[in-house]
């Protein structure tokens, strides 16, 4: 830090910082890195130090503490997503250093722009799918990207989401996961009920070796798992019978069971659920 400070001395100006993610600084290495970098102007003598931090999250600066807050002061810019013309734009620039002119069929890049409008106006995600196209169209020997390669470089980056988002789950709600997938996978279209995915849970955690937790925890790691996209819920009402949680799946079922039962859920991959369960209505 000494040495930093004498060379910032030794520059003189304004010396500007720019951390970008810095939610994930914070969330990896706690907030203390930003409270260092906001008291260095006191002890700099003939220069001055502007942070500047960039993050996708807006609620990132209420996991910082109030002395940091404090600290930071300063002003925060909200800035709106990309739109489709904007996306075009840089998609265009990059095309340029990426790809042989003549290369991209007409339709490709504003499908690739369009799509990610549709998703935040995220420019790595239309830049990923024109990367990926590029990559299917290559592989298959094509002289030209076209449409269906981005259409098929979407489904393949959704997999391949889908395939993170699992394997980056806890053993509990990964297992939770599994229990509706094989409900699903064994049982074709039949309803599946909170109650009984409870009932499968504890049949293939006793198998599995694994603590049961209770159905209250269960149902949170439904929910949660609704929350990633993973899979459906909604609650019902049977009228006199009460009502209960539907659950349904949103992810391909044989490669998203292929995912998990790559570990600790291998031995019970073959096991068909034990309870039956209704027929969707």
């Amino acid at each position: 830090m000494a040495s930093s400070l004498k060379g910032l001395t030794e520059r003189g100006g304004v010396t500007v910082v720019v951390l970008d993610e810095v939610d994930r600084l914070v969330a990896k290495s706690g907030d203390d890195v930003l409270y260092t970098l906001t008291r260095i102007n006191s002890d700099l003598k003939h220069s001055r130090l502007s942070l500047v931090g960039i993050s996708n999250d807006l609620k990132f600066t209420d996991m910082l503490d109030g002395r940091v807050k404090s600290s930071l002061g300063g002003e925060e810019l909200v800035f709106p997503p990309y739109n489709a013309h904007q996306l075009r734009d840089i998609l265009n620039q990059r095309a340029e250093m990426g790809f042989y002119p003549g290369v991209l069929e007409e339709g490709v890049i504003p499908l690739c722009a369009a799509i990610a409008a549709q998703e935040f106006g995220d420019a790595r995600r239309a830049l990923e799918l024109l990367k990926v196209a590029g990559e299917i169209a290559e592989r298959e020997g094509e002289e030209k990207v076209t449409e269906d390669h981005v259409r098929r470089a979407q489904s393949r980056i959704e997999e391949d989401r889908v395939g993170e988002v699992i394997r980056t789950l806890p053993n509990q709600p990964k297992l939770v996961l599994f229990t509706i997938l094989q409900m699903k996978r064994f049982g074709g279209d039949r309803r599946i009920t909170s109650g009984e995915v409870y009932d499968n849970y504890r049949f293939y955690a006793e198998r599995a070796g694994m603590r049961v937790l209770t159905s209250r925890r269960v149902s949170e790691f439904i929910s949660e798992l609704t929350l990633l996209g993973l899979i459906d819920s909604r609650v019902i009402s049977f009228g006199r019978q009460g009502r209960t949680k539907v659950i349904d799946v949103k992810i391909p079922v044989k490669r998203s069971l292929t995912v998990i039962s790559d570990g600790i859920f291998s031995d019970v991959a073959e096991i068909p659920p034990r309870y039956t369960y209704r027929r969707a209505f």
